[in-house]
């Protein structure tokens, strides 16, 4: 990269975040609104991508000042000392921040240790809540040494969930001066207005106007458990001829959600809307959000579903700490099957619609507000920063 005069003249700490890209994920929607908030904060923010193809937010991340590198995975081992290279070329960093698994981040931590970034910092956005079989061997086994690599290189464990901690800190972490749990914080301001933009959506999507619409957002990829939200709408639909399923998102299992959405003779029934960068607007569409997923390290569309006014049925083993407004989520074992979620999701849904507004305002003003976030996060650099100093 090279500098700009501005950059030159800030000499504030250099934070460099690693990712492997920007598409529109939870994290990367977190760090958006983390950069847009911390434009005169203590540190300066960078990223680094493992991949020359930056992304979707690629706009925002520009916008909020933050310098893009690119260092593109050309195999592992030589990407490794790419990016040895590229810290003692491009630094002093005064920290690195690595966002990306514990199978990647374990390296990447022992790389910038030799490469002299006093702050390593692994941020843990993930955890197993429940349906433990749905990795590989293989995935485990790398994941568990990667995590014990990252536990000697880091100097800070970070995670947005008790549970995401566990997995990556153990069951005492609570015990250990280096392990903060962080929790997200988002601007909602988009959340406003959010029910006019929902209503062109549902034209768009060709929605009739008595339909329920249950709505699910996420990757299409096994953690998310596609297989069963199907199976589950398959049997909510047989009672329930008018409603539809939505789904927003992309991802490699696409085609064998479609394939399925056919098998069971309900393509009529279910929109793929693709991806979107106006979640807030989904979630005033949806009357309730289905969440059936293996593997979440806080959840962050249950937080948006309550900040939209939308219900939730999930897994009850997830963490509970998205859970904002009482009696707006509802936990219902996997075990249970789908017969038993599909009737559940009947019952919210004859209830009275909730109090949108008043939703908004209570998870508005709920611990994940974004000033705080921001406030926790600079205390966080500022404290190792301090210690390593």
């Amino acid at each position: 990269m090279t500098e700009t005069a501005d950059s030159k003249a800030d000499a504030r700490p250099r934070v460099l975040h690693v990712l492997k890209w920007l598409p529109r994920g939870g994290i990367e929607t977190w760090l958006t609104h983390i950069f847009a908030n911390s434009k005169d904060g203590p540190v300066r923010h960078e990223v680094v991508l493992m991949q020359d193809e930056i992304g979707p937010y690629e706009g925002k991340v520009r916008a909020a000042g933050v310098a893009i590198h690119t260092l593109p995975v050309r195999g592992w081992l030589r990407w490794l000392a790419d990016l040895r290279a590229f810290l003692r070329r491009e630094g002093p960093f005064a920290a690195i921040h690595v966002h990306v698994d514990s199978i990647v981040a374990g390296p990447v931590l022992a790389v910038a240790a030799s490469a002299g970034v006093p702050v390593r910092i692994l941020h843990n956005h993930a955890a197993q809540s429940q349906g433990a079989n749905y990795q590989e061997l293989r995935h485990k086994v790398r994941e568990v040494v990667g995590t014990s690599i990252a536990a000697v290189a880091s100097t800070r464990r970070v995670a947005i969930s008790e549970m995401a901690m566990e997995q990556c800190a153990g069951p005492r972490w609570r015990a250990r001066e280096d392990c903060t749990i962080l929790l997200y914080g988002f601007d909602y301001s988009k959340f406003h207005g959010a029910p006019e933009r929902a209503r062109a959506l549902r034209a768009d999507l060709a929605i009739p106007g008595n339909a329920k619409v249950l709505g699910h957002v996420g990757r299409f990829a096994s953690q998310k458990n596609h297989t069963f939200l199907i199976d589950t709408f398959a049997a909510y639909a047989k009672d329930q001829p008018d409603d539809v399923l939505v789904l927003v998102g992309m991802g490699p299992l696409e085609a064998d959600v479609r394939a399925q959405v056919d098998r069971l003779g309900i393509a009529e029934r279910v929109r793929f809307a693709g991806g979107t960068d106006d979640i807030p607007a989904f979630m005033a569409l949806f009357d309730i959000f289905v969440f059936p997923s293996f593997s979440e390290g806080l959840g962050i569309v249950v937080l948006e579903a309550q900040a939209g006014g939308t219900p939730v049925i999930m897994p009850e083993n997830m963490p509970h700490e998205v859970i904002v407004i009482n009696g707006a989520v509802t936990l219902l074992s996997l075990d249970v099957g789908t017969q038993a979620w599909a009737d559940r999701i009947a019952a919210i849904l004859a209830r009275p619609a909730p109090d949108a507004a008043d939703w908004l305002a209570r998870v508005e003003g709920s611990v994940f507000g974004m000033q705080r976030c921001v406030a926790d996060l600079d205390a966080i650099y500022l404290e190792e920063l301090a210690r390593h100093a």
